[in-house]
């Protein structure tokens, strides 16, 4: 009796970080980038809230786990073909940060002072860029909302696009 194994979709070589390629996740990340900086503004409410949450679940894992099998090949180790437990890890971070943002005020709290530092060189090189002041560090927005772990189990899209990308074993 033959078995079947699933293959990756594209069996060709697999370079470190091509999972954030696969296209449901540059689906993810132009629906994030579409939803936060233009369908909020147009539609603001909880759909559009949602839609951002399942966005960004759906598509964080992927970029964190990409820089991990970038760092890896970096540093001259194979392992980043097995980036399995590092997908893993990444969502089980980000599901732990969405409920801890939402149900806890210390949390939302470190949440809207560290993501807005984390921004702040950005915004530095772009007041640099421009001419413009250079901008003190700022927070950033974030309602706790306890309906946003509904969202949770878009968590399960990156395990599938990463099956998908790397095949069974994560190789």
């Amino acid at each position: 009796m033959a078995t079947h194994t699933a293959q990756p979709d594209d069996a060709l070589a697999q370079v470190p970080g091509d999972v954030v390629l696969h296209p449901l996740a540059l689906a993810m990340l132009v629906l994030w980038a579409t939803n936060d900086h233009l369908l909020k503004a147009l539609y603001p409410g909880w759909w559009t809230g949602k839609l951002s949450d399942v966005a960004s679940l759906a598509f964080a894992p992927l970029l964190l786990t990409a820089a991990w099998e970038v760092g890896a090949h970096a540093l001259g180790s194979d392992r980043w073909r097995r980036s399995r437990v590092a997908l893993w890890a990444a969502m089980a971070l980000l599901g732990a940060v969405m409920v801890g943002i939402n149900l806890w005020d210390g949390w939302a709290w470190a949440y809207r002072h560290g993501l807005g530092l984390a921004q702040w060189p950005f915004f530095l090189l772009r007041a640099g860029l421009t001419g413009a002041p250079w901008p003190e560090p700022a927070t950033v927005d974030l309602t706790m909302d306890p309906t946003d772990l509904l969202t949770l189990p878009a968590l399960l899209i990156p395990a599938w696009v990463h099956r998908r990308a790397r095949g069974p074993r994560g190789a």
